[in-house]
Protein backbone atom coordinates (compact mmCIF):
# COMPACT_ATOMS: atom_id res chain seq x y z
CA UNK A 1 0.00 0.00 0.00
CA UNK A 2 1.06 3.60 -0.52
CA UNK A 3 2.39 5.42 2.51
CA UNK A 4 0.87 8.81 3.32
CA UNK A 5 3.09 11.21 1.35
CA UNK A 6 2.49 13.99 3.89
CA UNK A 7 3.04 11.81 6.93
CA UNK A 8 5.92 13.90 8.25
CA UNK A 9 4.35 17.24 7.30
CA UNK A 10 0.99 16.97 9.01
CA UNK A 11 0.40 17.93 12.65
CA UNK A 12 -0.49 14.36 13.61
CA UNK A 13 -1.10 13.76 17.31
CA UNK A 14 1.18 10.76 17.53
CA UNK A 15 4.10 12.76 16.12
CA UNK A 16 3.58 15.90 18.18
CA UNK A 17 7.11 16.70 19.48
CA UNK A 18 5.72 17.85 22.81
CA UNK A 19 3.74 14.63 23.21
CA UNK A 20 6.73 12.48 22.25
CA UNK A 21 8.97 14.24 24.74
CA UNK A 22 6.33 13.98 27.46
CA UNK A 23 5.63 10.31 26.86
CA UNK A 24 9.03 8.99 25.81
CA UNK A 25 11.51 11.50 27.19
CA UNK A 26 12.73 12.66 23.79
CA UNK A 27 11.44 13.92 20.45
CA UNK A 28 13.52 11.74 18.12
CA UNK A 29 11.18 8.77 18.28
CA UNK A 30 9.52 6.68 15.56
CA UNK A 31 5.89 6.83 16.67
CA UNK A 32 4.26 3.39 16.62
CA UNK A 33 2.16 3.83 19.73
CA UNK A 34 -1.10 5.35 18.50
CA UNK A 35 -3.76 3.20 16.85
CA UNK A 36 -4.02 4.85 13.46
CA UNK A 37 -2.86 4.03 9.95
CA UNK A 38 -0.02 5.55 7.94
CA UNK A 39 -1.43 4.83 4.49
CA UNK A 40 -2.94 7.12 1.91
CA UNK A 41 -6.71 6.95 1.91
CA UNK A 42 -8.27 5.01 -0.94
CA UNK A 43 -8.05 6.72 -4.33
CA UNK A 44 -11.85 6.82 -4.84
CA UNK A 45 -12.21 8.59 -1.48
CA UNK A 46 -9.50 11.11 -2.40
CA UNK A 47 -11.25 11.83 -5.69
CA UNK A 48 -14.67 12.16 -4.04
CA UNK A 49 -13.34 14.62 -1.47
CA UNK A 50 -11.58 16.72 -4.11
CA UNK A 51 -14.74 16.76 -6.21
CA UNK A 52 -16.82 17.82 -3.22
CA UNK A 53 -14.45 20.67 -2.35
CA UNK A 54 -13.97 21.96 -5.91
CA UNK A 55 -16.27 24.81 -6.96
CA UNK A 56 -18.63 24.33 -4.02
CA UNK A 57 -19.45 25.67 -0.59
CA UNK A 58 -20.15 24.19 2.79
CA UNK A 59 -23.59 25.24 3.84
CA UNK A 60 -25.63 23.27 6.36
CA UNK A 61 -26.00 19.71 5.11
CA UNK A 62 -28.04 16.66 5.95
CA UNK A 63 -27.11 13.06 5.26
CA UNK A 64 -29.11 11.96 2.19
CA UNK A 65 -30.79 8.57 1.89
CA UNK A 66 -27.93 7.38 -0.34
CA UNK A 67 -25.60 7.65 2.63
CA UNK A 68 -27.70 5.37 4.83
CA UNK A 69 -28.36 2.80 2.10
CA UNK A 70 -24.61 2.61 1.39
CA UNK A 71 -23.88 2.05 5.09
CA UNK A 72 -26.73 -0.43 5.37
CA UNK A 73 -25.37 -2.49 2.47
CA UNK A 74 -21.85 -2.41 3.94
CA UNK A 75 -23.09 -3.71 7.30
CA UNK A 76 -25.15 -6.44 5.66
CA UNK A 77 -22.33 -7.59 3.37
CA UNK A 78 -19.51 -7.38 5.90
CA UNK A 79 -21.12 -8.21 9.25
CA UNK A 80 -24.36 -9.97 8.21
CA UNK A 81 -26.52 -7.62 10.28
CA UNK A 82 -29.54 -5.58 9.30
CA UNK A 83 -29.01 -1.92 10.11
CA UNK A 84 -32.29 -0.22 11.02
CA UNK A 85 -32.19 3.51 10.43
CA UNK A 86 -34.32 4.42 13.44
CA UNK A 87 -31.93 2.54 15.75
CA UNK A 88 -28.83 4.33 14.48
CA UNK A 89 -27.59 7.81 15.25
CA UNK A 90 -24.39 9.82 15.11
CA UNK A 91 -22.09 10.79 17.95
CA UNK A 92 -18.90 12.86 18.04
CA UNK A 93 -16.96 9.85 19.35
CA UNK A 94 -17.26 6.46 20.97
CA UNK A 95 -16.06 7.82 24.35
CA UNK A 96 -18.83 10.45 24.14
CA UNK A 97 -21.48 7.78 23.64
CA UNK A 98 -20.16 5.62 26.48
CA UNK A 99 -19.90 8.61 28.83
CA UNK A 100 -23.50 9.64 28.16
CA UNK A 101 -24.72 6.06 28.59
CA UNK A 102 -22.98 5.76 31.96
CA UNK A 103 -24.21 9.12 33.22
CA UNK A 104 -27.79 8.64 32.02
CA UNK A 105 -28.29 5.01 32.96
CA UNK A 106 -26.32 4.55 36.18
CA UNK A 107 -25.72 6.41 39.44
CA UNK A 108 -22.50 7.67 41.00
CA UNK A 109 -20.72 4.83 42.75
CA UNK A 110 -22.18 2.12 40.50
CA UNK A 111 -19.81 -0.48 39.14
CA UNK A 112 -18.85 -0.68 35.45
CA UNK A 113 -17.17 -3.92 34.40
CA UNK A 114 -14.27 -3.86 31.93
CA UNK A 115 -12.03 -6.65 30.65
CA UNK A 116 -8.47 -5.56 31.28
CA UNK A 117 -5.97 -5.08 29.80
CA UNK A 118 -8.14 -2.86 27.64
CA UNK A 119 -8.28 0.56 25.98
CA UNK A 120 -7.44 3.10 28.68
CA UNK A 121 -10.34 5.43 27.80
CA UNK A 122 -12.80 2.99 29.37
CA UNK A 123 -11.12 3.37 32.74
CA UNK A 124 -10.85 7.15 32.36
CA UNK A 125 -14.53 7.52 31.50
CA UNK A 126 -15.62 5.45 34.49
CA UNK A 127 -13.49 7.45 36.90
CA UNK A 128 -14.45 10.83 35.46
CA UNK A 129 -18.12 9.99 35.82
CA UNK A 130 -17.44 8.96 39.45
CA UNK A 131 -18.38 5.33 38.90
CA UNK A 132 -16.36 2.36 40.08
CA UNK A 133 -14.03 0.36 37.82
CA UNK A 134 -14.77 -3.35 38.21
CA UNK A 135 -12.21 -5.53 36.48
CA UNK A 136 -12.95 -8.85 34.82
CA UNK A 137 -9.33 -9.51 33.80
CA UNK A 138 -8.65 -11.57 30.70
CA UNK A 139 -6.65 -14.79 31.13
CA UNK A 140 -3.55 -15.48 29.04
CA UNK A 141 -3.62 -19.19 28.18
CA UNK A 142 -1.11 -20.69 25.74
CA UNK A 143 -0.28 -17.27 24.25
CA UNK A 144 -3.93 -16.40 23.66
CA UNK A 145 -6.33 -14.40 25.80
CA UNK A 146 -9.57 -15.84 27.13
CA UNK A 147 -12.50 -14.39 29.06
CA UNK A 148 -12.75 -15.48 32.69
CA UNK A 149 -16.43 -16.35 32.60
CA UNK A 150 -16.58 -17.56 36.20
CA UNK A 151 -15.27 -14.22 37.41
CA UNK A 152 -17.59 -12.33 35.05
CA UNK A 153 -20.65 -14.26 36.22
CA UNK A 154 -19.76 -13.59 39.85
CA UNK A 155 -19.27 -9.85 39.33
CA UNK A 156 -22.42 -9.59 37.22
CA UNK A 157 -24.46 -10.84 40.19
CA UNK A 158 -23.67 -7.76 42.25
CA UNK A 159 -26.57 -5.31 42.30
CA UNK A 160 -24.07 -2.46 42.33
CA UNK A 161 -22.62 -3.41 38.93
CA UNK A 162 -24.74 -2.02 36.11
CA UNK A 163 -22.79 -2.15 32.83
CA UNK A 164 -20.32 -4.43 31.06
CA UNK A 165 -18.15 -2.82 28.38
CA UNK A 166 -16.44 -5.14 25.93
CA UNK A 167 -14.07 -4.45 23.06
CA UNK A 168 -14.45 -6.59 19.92
CA UNK A 169 -11.95 -7.01 18.34
CA UNK A 170 -10.15 -6.44 21.61
CA UNK A 171 -7.70 -3.58 21.94
CA UNK A 172 -4.84 -4.21 22.75
CA UNK A 173 -4.63 -8.03 22.80
CA UNK A 174 -6.12 -8.59 19.35
CA UNK A 175 -8.74 -11.24 20.16
CA UNK A 176 -11.81 -11.50 17.94
CA UNK A 177 -14.46 -12.94 20.23
CA UNK A 178 -16.19 -16.04 18.87
CA UNK A 179 -19.94 -16.56 18.60
CA UNK A 180 -19.75 -18.99 21.51
CA UNK A 181 -17.95 -16.45 23.71
CA UNK A 182 -20.36 -13.66 22.77
CA UNK A 183 -23.36 -15.89 23.46
CA UNK A 184 -22.02 -16.55 26.98
CA UNK A 185 -21.57 -12.82 27.55
CA UNK A 186 -25.12 -12.12 26.37
CA UNK A 187 -26.52 -14.83 28.65
CA UNK A 188 -24.70 -13.45 31.70
CA UNK A 189 -25.86 -9.90 30.97
CA UNK A 190 -29.45 -10.99 30.41
CA UNK A 191 -29.59 -13.08 33.58
CA UNK A 192 -28.22 -10.21 35.67
CA UNK A 193 -29.94 -7.28 33.94
CA UNK A 194 -26.62 -5.72 32.87
CA UNK A 195 -26.41 -3.15 30.10
CA UNK A 196 -23.90 -4.43 27.53
CA UNK A 197 -21.84 -1.88 25.58
CA UNK A 198 -19.73 -3.20 22.70
CA UNK A 199 -16.94 -1.11 21.17
CA UNK A 200 -16.56 -2.49 17.64
CA UNK A 201 -14.36 0.15 16.03
CA UNK A 202 -11.75 -2.40 14.86
CA UNK A 203 -14.36 -4.69 13.27
CA UNK A 204 -13.12 -4.36 9.67
CA UNK A 205 -9.53 -5.44 10.26
CA UNK A 206 -9.98 -9.17 10.83
CA UNK A 207 -6.87 -11.27 10.22
CA UNK A 208 -5.94 -14.80 9.21
CA UNK A 209 -9.46 -15.98 8.33
CA UNK A 210 -10.92 -15.22 11.74
CA UNK A 211 -14.60 -14.28 11.79
CA UNK A 212 -16.07 -11.15 13.35
CA UNK A 213 -19.56 -11.27 14.86
CA UNK A 214 -21.25 -8.03 15.83
CA UNK A 215 -23.22 -8.06 19.05
CA UNK A 216 -26.00 -6.50 17.01
CA UNK A 217 -26.64 -10.11 15.93
CA UNK A 218 -27.92 -10.72 19.47
CA UNK A 219 -30.34 -7.78 19.57
CA UNK A 220 -33.32 -10.14 19.69
CA UNK A 221 -31.83 -11.95 22.70
CA UNK A 222 -30.64 -8.99 24.76
CA UNK A 223 -32.73 -5.87 25.17
CA UNK A 224 -30.13 -3.74 26.97
CA UNK A 225 -27.49 -3.34 24.29
CA UNK A 226 -25.43 -0.51 22.78
CA UNK A 227 -23.11 -0.93 19.81
CA UNK A 228 -20.48 1.82 19.44
CA UNK A 229 -18.55 1.88 16.21
CA UNK A 230 -16.98 3.84 13.37
CA UNK A 231 -15.17 3.20 10.11
CA UNK A 232 -12.62 5.93 10.87
CA UNK A 233 -9.78 3.56 11.75
CA UNK A 234 -10.65 1.27 8.86
CA UNK A 235 -10.20 3.89 6.15
CA UNK A 236 -7.71 6.17 7.92
CA UNK A 237 -9.70 9.32 8.46
CA UNK A 238 -9.86 9.59 12.23
CA UNK A 239 -9.22 13.31 11.79
CA UNK A 240 -12.55 13.93 10.04
CA UNK A 241 -14.83 11.06 11.02
CA UNK A 242 -17.54 10.79 13.64
CA UNK A 243 -18.96 7.60 15.16
CA UNK A 244 -22.33 5.92 15.37
CA UNK A 245 -24.31 4.27 18.10
CA UNK A 246 -26.71 1.44 17.31
CA UNK A 247 -29.30 0.99 20.05
CA UNK A 248 -32.28 -1.34 19.48
CA UNK A 249 -33.94 -0.45 22.81
CA UNK A 250 -36.11 2.63 22.26
CA UNK A 251 -35.95 3.90 25.85
CA UNK A 252 -32.15 3.68 26.03
CA UNK A 253 -31.81 5.19 22.56
CA UNK A 254 -34.01 8.16 23.36
CA UNK A 255 -32.11 8.82 26.56
CA UNK A 256 -28.70 8.96 24.88
CA UNK A 257 -29.88 10.68 21.72
CA UNK A 258 -31.70 13.22 23.85
CA UNK A 259 -28.47 14.21 25.60
CA UNK A 260 -26.65 14.53 22.28
CA UNK A 261 -29.42 16.82 21.05
CA UNK A 262 -29.39 18.76 24.31
CA UNK A 263 -25.77 19.74 23.75
CA UNK A 264 -26.12 20.06 19.94
CA UNK A 265 -23.62 17.28 19.28
CA UNK A 266 -25.19 15.88 16.12
CA UNK A 267 -23.90 18.32 13.52
CA UNK A 268 -23.22 16.91 10.07
CA UNK A 269 -19.68 17.06 8.69
CA UNK A 270 -19.80 17.33 4.91
CA UNK A 271 -16.40 15.75 4.33
CA UNK A 272 -17.12 12.88 6.69
CA UNK A 273 -20.31 12.13 4.80
CA UNK A 274 -18.56 12.09 1.41
CA UNK A 275 -15.62 10.03 2.68
CA UNK A 276 -17.77 7.42 4.39
CA UNK A 277 -20.31 7.03 1.61
CA UNK A 278 -17.52 6.55 -0.92
CA UNK A 279 -15.77 4.09 1.37
CA UNK A 280 -18.90 1.99 1.66
CA UNK A 281 -19.39 1.94 -2.09
CA UNK A 282 -15.82 1.71 -3.34
CA UNK A 283 -13.52 0.94 -0.42
CA UNK A 284 -13.62 -2.85 -0.46
CA UNK A 285 -10.45 -3.44 -2.48
CA UNK A 286 -8.46 -0.93 -0.44
CA UNK A 287 -9.57 -2.66 2.78
CA UNK A 288 -8.58 -6.04 1.37
CA UNK A 289 -5.11 -4.69 0.62
CA UNK A 290 -4.88 -3.18 4.10
CA UNK A 291 -5.66 -6.53 5.72
CA UNK A 292 -3.11 -8.33 3.53
CA UNK A 293 -0.47 -5.77 4.47
CA UNK A 294 -1.19 -6.05 8.19
CA UNK A 295 -1.05 -9.84 7.98
CA UNK A 296 2.33 -9.64 6.27
CA UNK A 297 3.56 -7.29 8.96
CA UNK A 298 2.45 -9.69 11.70
CA UNK A 299 4.37 -12.48 9.97
CA UNK A 300 7.44 -10.24 9.61
CA UNK A 301 7.45 -9.71 13.37
CA UNK A 302 6.82 -13.38 14.06
CA UNK A 303 9.66 -14.46 11.77
CA UNK A 304 12.09 -11.87 13.16
CA UNK A 305 11.46 -13.01 16.74
CA UNK A 306 11.86 -16.68 15.76
CA UNK A 307 15.03 -16.22 13.69
CA UNK A 308 16.80 -14.26 16.40
CA UNK A 309 15.59 -16.54 19.22
CA UNK A 310 14.38 -13.40 20.92
CA UNK A 311 12.94 -13.63 24.40
CA UNK A 312 10.19 -11.26 23.26
CA UNK A 313 6.97 -13.18 22.61
CA UNK A 314 4.32 -12.20 20.11
CA UNK A 315 0.67 -12.54 21.08
CA UNK A 316 -0.51 -13.13 17.53
CA UNK A 317 -3.53 -10.92 16.76
CA UNK A 318 -6.77 -12.20 15.26
CA UNK A 319 -7.88 -8.64 14.51
CA UNK A 320 -6.85 -4.93 14.66
CA UNK A 321 -3.66 -3.48 13.16
CA UNK A 322 -1.71 -3.72 16.39
CA UNK A 323 0.45 -6.38 17.96
CA UNK A 324 0.84 -7.14 21.67
CA UNK A 325 4.43 -7.96 22.60
CA UNK A 326 5.31 -9.88 25.77
CA UNK A 327 8.54 -8.83 27.53
CA UNK A 328 8.02 -10.85 30.72
CA UNK A 329 10.95 -13.17 29.94
CA UNK A 330 13.26 -10.15 29.85
CA UNK A 331 12.10 -7.61 32.43
CA UNK A 332 10.55 -7.68 35.85
CA UNK A 333 9.99 -3.93 36.13
CA UNK A 334 7.62 -2.01 33.86
CA UNK A 335 9.46 1.30 34.08
CA UNK A 336 12.77 -0.37 33.30
CA UNK A 337 11.23 -2.11 30.27
CA UNK A 338 9.71 1.09 28.91
CA UNK A 339 12.84 3.17 29.45
CA UNK A 340 15.20 0.53 28.06
CA UNK A 341 13.24 -0.32 24.92
CA UNK A 342 12.46 3.30 24.12
CA UNK A 343 15.96 4.64 24.72
CA UNK A 344 17.82 1.90 22.86
CA UNK A 345 15.44 1.32 19.94
CA UNK A 346 14.11 4.87 19.41
CA UNK A 347 10.73 3.23 18.71
CA UNK A 348 7.76 4.64 20.59
CA UNK A 349 5.44 1.83 21.70
CA UNK A 350 2.50 1.92 24.10
CA UNK A 351 3.55 0.37 27.41
CA UNK A 352 1.11 -2.27 28.51
CA UNK A 353 0.33 -0.72 31.89
CA UNK A 354 -1.51 2.06 30.04
CA UNK A 355 -4.19 -0.57 29.48
CA UNK A 356 -4.30 -1.61 33.14
CA UNK A 357 -1.90 -3.31 35.52
CA UNK A 358 -2.69 -6.61 33.77
CA UNK A 359 -0.74 -5.24 30.80
CA UNK A 360 2.46 -4.69 32.77
CA UNK A 361 5.58 -5.98 30.96
CA UNK A 362 3.78 -5.97 27.60
CA UNK A 363 3.91 -3.31 24.88
CA UNK A 364 1.56 -2.50 22.01
CA UNK A 365 2.90 -1.77 18.54
CA UNK A 366 0.84 -0.26 15.74
CA UNK A 367 1.71 -1.89 12.41
CA UNK A 368 -0.59 -0.19 9.88
CA UNK A 369 2.45 0.97 7.96
CA UNK A 370 4.88 -0.32 5.36
CA UNK A 371 6.60 -3.68 5.64
CA UNK A 372 9.99 -1.95 5.60
CA UNK A 373 9.09 0.26 8.57
CA UNK A 374 7.85 -2.74 10.53
CA UNK A 375 10.95 -4.77 9.65
CA UNK A 376 13.29 -1.97 10.71
CA UNK A 377 11.34 -1.32 13.91
CA UNK A 378 11.18 -4.91 15.14
CA UNK A 379 14.90 -5.40 14.46
CA UNK A 380 15.68 -2.31 16.55
CA UNK A 381 13.38 -3.51 19.34
CA UNK A 382 14.99 -6.98 19.33
CA UNK A 383 18.45 -5.42 19.43
CA UNK A 384 17.45 -3.13 22.31
CA UNK A 385 16.91 -6.15 24.60
CA UNK A 386 19.46 -8.57 23.12
CA UNK A 387 21.82 -8.20 26.08
CA UNK A 388 19.13 -8.63 28.71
Amino acid sequence: MKIDKKLNELPLSKMNPNSLESLFGEKDIQAMWMADSEFEIAQPIQEALIKRIADSGFGYEYKPESFFTARQAWYKNHYQVDLIKEQTFFSPSIPATITIAIENLTAKGDGIIIQSPVWSKFREIIRRTKRKVIKNPLKLVNDSYEINFEDLAEKAKSENNKILIICNPHNPVGRVWTKKELAKIVTICKENDLLLISDEIHKDVILFNNQFTSLLSYANSLDKLIICTSEAKTFNFCGISDSIAIIPNKEIRESIEGTLKKYYLGRTNALTRVALETAYLEGGEWLKELIETVEKNVLIIEEALTKTNSKIKLIKPEGTFQVWLDFRNIFTNTKEMFKNVTKDSKIGLSPGHWFGREGALFMRMSIATTEQRVQNAIQKIIKSVSNK
